[in-house]
This record gives C-alpha cells, sequence and structure tokens, in this order.
C-alpha cells in the first residue's frame, strides 16, 4: 500500500494564527505589572502606528504646490541664517 502525504496551505490559517497571537498577546497584557513594560510596549505601538502613517489629500496637495512654487521660482527662497535673524 502506497502512503501519500499531503500538504495543505490555506491563507485563512495564516489569519487564524494572527488572531490567536493576538489573543494570547492581550491575555499576557493583562498580568503586566510593571510600567517600564507598559511605556515600552506602547511606544513601539505608537511607533508602529506613526511609520504607517498616510499622509491626506490636503497635505500631498500643499506639497505638490510648494515644489512647483519652487521649480517656477528656484530663486525665490529664503536663507536660513537670514530667516533665523529676522524673527
Amino acid at each position: 500500500m502506497e502512503q501519500k502525504l499531503y500538504i495543505c496551505y490555506a491563507k485563512n490559517t495564516t489569519v487564524m494564527d494572527l488572531q490567536l497571537r493576538k489573543y494570547n498577546f492581550i491575555q499576557q497584557l493583562v498580568d503586566v505589572e510593571k510600567e517600564s513594560i507598559m511605556a515600552t510596549l506602547e511606544r513601539v505601538l505608537k511607533q508602529e502606528k506613526e511609520e504607517h502613517q498616510e499622509i491626506s489629500t490636503a497635505h500631498k496637495k500643499e506639497l505638490d504646490n510648494r515644489l512647483k512654487s519652487y521649480k517656477e521660482n528656484p530663486d525665490d527662497v529664503l536663507d536660513w541664517s537670514a530667516v533665523k535673524e529676522n524673527w
């Protein structure tokens, strides 16, 4: 009798693994008693959120306008030392 091994990979497995990991992580968070650990976790989550933040459409438009203005008038700029002196 011939034996065969079939391997099946499903995308749902990855999703379920992530959900299970999140659930286990939350359970571990409940038991955290050190302020320093919570502060570190919060800092990592904040950094992750900031790294993946998208620029709003309004901000993109403003940046495009400024770049266009600079390209049209490259000599119409202020030197940083002059700005510091006048402010």
